[in-house]
C-alpha cells in the first residue's frame, strides 16, 4: 500500500512537472550569441528569432546599436496573449537598438505582427524592403518607436488588426518605387475596427501622413489624437515625390468605388506645409469627427472635405479648428452639404491673423522626443495670449484650461502657478492657519491650487464664500477635514 501511495505521489510530482511553466526575460544584442543561454545579461542572444521562439518568453529586452535583418528573415511577431502585457519588447534602459533591414530581400517587411496583447516599445526600423512593421494582430501598442526610410508605409494595419494603440510613434522618409503607396502611418485596406493613434508625426513620405483609404472593410472607426503630418509628398532630399504621391496630411478614406465608410475622429491633430491638402474627405463616406484641429498652409488647401455625399446616418462634424496659410488667409476650405461646421477659426465673429500665434515658424517640429517619448514642445501655431481665438471653442469633451477651450489644437497652459497651503486649525480667513501667512485671493485662479493640511487633530472651517475656477485645483490631504459651509464635511 505504501510503494502504490509513493507512485501516485511521484506521478503528481512528475504532472506539475510538466505542467509548471516559467516567464523569462531574453536579452537580444547584435554582440550576442544565439548559442548563448539568452536570460543572463551577459549572454544574450544575437537574433530576435532565437528570442521569440522560447516558449517560456514573456519580456525581450534589446540592447543598443544596429541589428541587421537579412535574407527572408521578417522578424515575426505571433504569440497569442490572453491579457494586455502578456508580452513585451523593448529597449534596454539607457539605450536605443536600430533594426536595419537593408539586407532584406525584395518585398520583405521588417516586423510582422500577428500576435495579440504585445506592447513594443523603443525600437527603430528602418530600409525595410515593404513595410517598417505591418500589423494583422489585435489588441497590440506600439510606443515609441520609429519608422524610416521603409519601401513602404512606415508601419500598416490591416489584414483586419482590431484595437491597436499606436503611441508617440515617428514615421518618415518612407518612399515605395512608384511613390503612391508608401505612406507614414497606413490604417487601411482590409484593416480592423477600433485602432488609434496618439503623439504621433509623420513627415516626408511620398504618399500621404495618415492613409485610411479601404478595400474589404467597410464601416470601420479609426480614431487620431494629437498627431503631426507635415510635408508628405516630398522626400529625404526636399523634391516632390513625384505625380503619383498625393502629399495630404491626413487622408480620411477612400475607395475603389468610392462606396465604403471608415469612421474617422481626429483630435488636437496638427498639418502643415502638405505638398496637397491638410484633411482629405477622398470620397470617404463615413462619418468623420474633426474638433480642436490645426491646419496651415497646405498647398492645396487646408479642409478638403467635399468630394462625396456621406452614407444615410453619418455625419461630418468640424468645430475649433484652426485653417491658416502663411499669406494671412484661412486658405481652401470645404465641406460637404449638411456639416456641421461651428466655431472655427474662419467663421463670424472670429478672424485668425499673424498676431494670433506666438510663432507660424516650424522650428522644432522635428526635434528629438522628451524622455518619456511625447512630443517636444514648440511654439509654433501656439496661441498668443489676447488672442480672439482664446477661450472661444465649444466644449466637445476635451479638457481645457480657462472658460472654454481654446480654438485649434494647443491649449494655452498656465505658465504661473501658485500653491497655497492650509497648515493650521480654524478658520479659512485666519492668514495665521495659511503657510507662511500666504492666504489665497477671494478667486482660486485658473493653474493654482490650494492644500488643505490642518496640523494633527485640526480642521479646516471655510467661513467664507468661495470660488475655484475651471482648471484650478482644491486638494484635501489624506485623513484631513474641510468644512464647508452647510455643514457639509469634506474628507479626503
Amino acid at each position: 500500500m505504501k510503494q502504490k501511495t509513493a507512485c501516485y505521489f511521484l506521478a503528481i510530482l512528475l504532472i506539475l512537472a510538466v505542467q509548471i511553466s516559467f516567464a523569462r526575460t531574453y536579452y537580444v544584442s547584435p554582440t550576442g550569441s544565439d548559442l548563448n543561454p539568452g536570460y543572463e545579461i551577459n549572454a544574450p542572444f544575437k537574433t530576435m528569432k532565437k528570442a521569440l521562439g522560447k516558449t517560456d518568453m514573456t519580456e525581450i529586452l534589446v540592447r543598443g546599436g544596429i541589428h541587421y535583418i537579412t535574407g527572408d528573415s521578417t522578424v515575426s511577431i505571433n504569440k497569442i496573449g490572453t491579457a494586455p502585457g502578456a508580452y513585451t519588447i523593448r529597449n534596454y534602459p539607457g539605450e536605443r537598438p536600430l533594426f536595419d533591414c537593408s539586407g532584406l530581400n525584395a518585398t520583405k517587411k521588417g516586423f510582422s505582427v500577428t500576435g495579440r496583447y504585445w506592447h513594443i516599445i523603443g525600437i527603430d526600423i528602418m530600409k525595410a524592403k515593404d513595410n517598417g512593421m505591418y500589423i494583422t494582430g489585435d489588441d497590440n501598442i506600439i510606443e515609441f518607436c520609429t519608422f524610416f526610410e521603409n519601401e513602404d508605409s512606415g508601419l500598416q494595419l490591416s489584414g483586419g488588426a482590431t484595437n491597436n494603440q499606436i503611441i508617440n510613434c515617428d514615421s518618415y522618409y518612407n518612399k515605395d518605387a512608384t511613390s503612391e503607396n508608401a505612406d507614414g502611418f497606413a490604417c487601411k485596406l482590409d484593416v480592423g475596427t477600433g485602432n488609434s493613434f496618439k503623439g504621433c508625426r509623420a513627415w516626408q513620405n511620398s504618399d500621404d501622413g495618415w492613409d485610411g483609404y479601404l478595400r474589404g472593410s467597410d464601416n470601420i472607426s479609426t480614431t487620431l489624437d494629437s498627431c503631426w503630418s507635415f510635408r508628405n509628398g516630398y522626400l529625404k532630399t526636399g523634391a516632390t515625390s513625384g505625380a503619383n504621391g498625393d502629399g495630404n496630411g491626413f487622408k480620411m478614406g477612400g475607395s475603389d468605388a468610392t462606396d465604403l465608410s471608415h469612421h474617422m475622429t481626429l483630435t488636437r491633430c496638427v498639418a502643415f506645409n502638405n505638398r496637397k491638402r491638410g484633411f482629405d474627405q477622398n470620397n470617404n463616406r463615413g462619418s468623420m469627427t474633426l474638433y480642436n484641429n490645426t491646419s496651415f498652409a497646405n498647398a492645396s488647401g487646408n479642409y478638403i472635405m467635399n468630394s462625396i455625399a456621406l452614407d444615410a446616418g453619418n455625419v461630418m462634424t468640424v468645430k475649433n479648428c484652426i485653417a491658416f496659410t502663411a499669406a494671412g488667409t484661412a486658405g481652401s476650405n470645404s465641406f460637404v452639404t449638411g456639416a456641421v461646421i461651428q466655431s472655427n477659426s474662419w467663421q463670424s465673429p472670429l478672424a485668425a491673423s499673424n498676431a494670433d500665434f506666438i510663432s507660424l515658424d516650424t522650428v522644432g517640429a522635428r526635434a528629438p522626443r522628451k524622455a518619456d517619448g511625447s512630443l517636444p514642445d514648440i511654439n509654433f501655431m501656439h496661441l498668443a495670449e489676447g488672442s480672439d481665438l482664446v477661450d472661444a471653442g465649444q466644449i466637445v469633451g476635451l479638457s481645457f484650461s480657462g472658460t472654454a477651450p481654446e480654438i485649434g489644437a494647443f491649449e494655452i497652459v498656465p505658465t504661473a502657478s501658485l500653491t497655497f497651503t492650509f497648515n493650521g486649525n480654524g478658520n479659512w480667513n485666519d492668514d495665521a492657519n495659511w503657510l507662511n501667512a500666504a492666504m489665497p485671493p477671494a478667486v482660486l485662479n485658473t493653474g493654482n491650487q490650494i492644500i488643505i493640511n490642518p496640523i494633527e487633530g485640526g480642521q479646516c472651517l471655510l467661513n467664507i464664500p468661495y470660488t475655484v475656477a475651471p482648471g484650478a485645483v482644491l486638494t484635501v490631504m489624506p485623513g484631513k477635514t474641510l468644512i464647508v459651509p452647510g455643514s457639509l464635511i469634506i474628507t479626503q
